[in-house]
């Protein structure tokens, strides 16, 4: 199984370097201390270089001469197949671990061990991955789980979808030691997903796996899961302080209302009429996914395919992102919905995990234009259903983190 990058960083930590602070942790009396760091560079001259930490912050790092700089391969667990490298060899999107001496301030280190996957390495990976996953994966929405025989029971897309149903069942068996991972409240990106359980997985909780499927179709055995729960919440604005980048707005099926946080990965846009038309009838249970009329040219068989980071491909495997006929890339291409521009009373639709605090979610993707949509559920419906796409479209990108591409692939995103 692969492991991402960030755990990867964190294990080589304790092999290679000695016990340290974490960049971040303020140093007793000001003085300078031993911390580690770990991000992505994003500036390199000689005898230097800038750090942007995983946690969000730039950091100047020194390279004094004779230090020990070493490259390693992702998912690497320890220093086996390391190779000694110049500081000249340290460039642009390499994902890099630092050890040093870092001042008051915080903003400035002087290295004393560095340890550097490539960015080339990295998408190389990812690359790997991202075909593993097209070749041998399934995504679908929770309907039951039986702990005690190890199964989880899936609905996962046909494709092209049957008018009355687009969904068919398949059987997931755990393999045996599985990977188990569960995604964080208020987060899609696999960088920040937990070790889990098969307990915390409900019934409409969303699950991507890796592994085999039958040759009937109808079962599945993973040795990789990843799930969550995600919501997609009918709402309609009430206030936009664009400045601290939050929206507030009424969940429509709770009346009552909810604070919503924009990040930097929030996908904001507005649903040209036809595309929310086409979901519409997917809503009031009809035929056809967004993106792609039933029936139309490339579609496939029943969908097995799996992207990582999530979402359905339109043809019998996934691809590195998109959704139900290529959900993702169709919303990458409707207008982008700039958070000023949100009007007290307009529609909504949020997409977002379940939020730490009551009253309060991180904001995966927010849509404008979907009055269509909220009209068209079933009578005496309070559920938005957008299909099982809530993994595919969040993300962030780049070398930041993630499991796919804008959120793609291990620690790093491909």
């Amino acid at each position: 199984m692969k492991t991402h990058n960030l755990w990867t960083m964190a294990i080589l930590v304790g092999t290679f370097l000695l016990p340290v602070g974490v960049v971040g942790q303020p140093a007793q009396g000001g003085a300078a201390s031993p911390q580690s760091a770990i991000g992505v560079v994003t500036a390199s001259q000689t005898g230097q270089f800038t750090l942007r930490t995983d946690a969000g912050s730039s950091l100047a790092v020194q390279v004094p001469h004779g230090i020990i700089i070493l490259r390693v391969p992702p998912g690497a667990k320890n220093l086996s197949s390391a190779v000694r490298i110049p500081p000249s060899e340290i460039a642009l999107g390499d994902r890099v671990l630092v050890r040093g001496s870092v001042a008051a301030g915080q903003k400035a280190m002087t290295a004393a061990s560095i340890i550097v996957m490539t960015k080339t390495d990295i998408q190389k990976e990812h690359a790997a991955e991202r075909l593993e996953w097209q070749q041998h994966g399934i995504a679908g929405v929770v309907k039951a789980v039986d702990p005690a025989a190890k199964q989880i029971t899936l609905a996962v897309p046909n494709v092209p979808p049957a008018p009355t149903n687009p969904t068919h069942l398949v059987t997931l068996t755990l393999a045996s030691n599985p990977t188990l991972l569960r995604y964080a409240p208020d987060s899609v990106k696999f960088s920040e997903a937990k070790p889990g359980t098969l307990d915390q997985i409900k019934p409409g909780d969303q699950v991507r796996a890796l592994g085999t499927l039958s040759a009937n179709g109808d079962a599945f055995t993973a040795q990789e899961v990843v799930s969550g729960t995600f919501r997609n919440i009918g709402a309609t604005a009430i206030s936009v302080n664009a400045a601290n980048h939050v929206l507030t707005v009424k969940d429509l099926a709770t009346g009552k209302p909810l604070l919503v946080r924009i990040g930097a990965d929030t996908k904001m846009h507005t649903l040209p009429p036809l595309v929310a038309m086409m979901i519409a009838r997917f809503n009031s249970g009809g035929g056809g996914m967004p993106g792609r009329p039933a029936g139309a040219p490339g579609s496939g068989p029943p969908a097995s395919g799996f992207r990582r980071p999530g979402g359905f491909g339109g043809a019998a495997h996934g691809g590195p992102s998109g959704a139900p006929g290529n959900f993702n890339a169709m919303l990458n291409r409707t207008p982008t919905l700039p958070l000023s521009a949100v009007k007290p009373g307009e529609p909504l639709i949020v997409v977002s995990t379940e939020g730490a605090k009551p009253g309060e979610v991180t904001a995966i993707a927010v849509l404008a234009g979907v009055a269509p949509i909220l009209e068209a559920r079933p009578k005496g419906s309070k559920k938005v259903r957008l299909g099982p796409w809530n993994l595919s479209i969040g993300g962030g990108g780049g070398s930041g983190g993630g499991s796919g591409t804008g959120e793609s692939g291990l620690g790093g995103g491909p």
